[in-house]
């Protein structure tokens, strides 16, 4: 797949998006994690909030100097029982590392248009 991907890093942000599907809407799950999906509902974008802090919660290896020199980033995510399981592809330099994300349950997640109306 083709992936877009973006790394700030005076504000610490990490975005990765496929580029060949539309974002219909964005997913808040944290202060650090928005997902997006498509029409369908299913994730094609992630965008990390302090992804060099985040990052160094699971992995050392992953820090800003990593996010930097990003030569390729993209994801793969599943759908089981209600959770969405996301695992990023990091390449850097000589480096490809694969980090899971913490599983996100979709229940948490309450539409703005939805909680407007409560």
């Amino acid at each position: 797949m083709a992936y877009k991907f973006h790394y700030d890093k005076e504000d610490d942000i990490l975005y990765i998006v496929n580029a060949l599907k539309k974002v219909k809407e964005s997913v808040e799950f944290s202060e650090d994690i928005v997902l997006d999906l498509d029409s369908e509902g299913k994730v094609i974008g992630v965008e990390l909030f302090y992804a060099s802090e985040f990052f160094d919660l699971f992995n050392k290896e992953i820090d800003k100097e990593f996010l930097m020199n990003l030569s390729f980033a993209g994801l793969e995510y599943k759908d089981y029982r209600n959770v969405w399981y996301v695992l990023l592809v990091l390449k850097s330099g000589n480096k490809e590392i694969s980090q899971a994300l913490p599983p996100l349950r979709k229940s948490e997640y309450v539409s703005p248009l939805i909680a407007s109306c409560e």
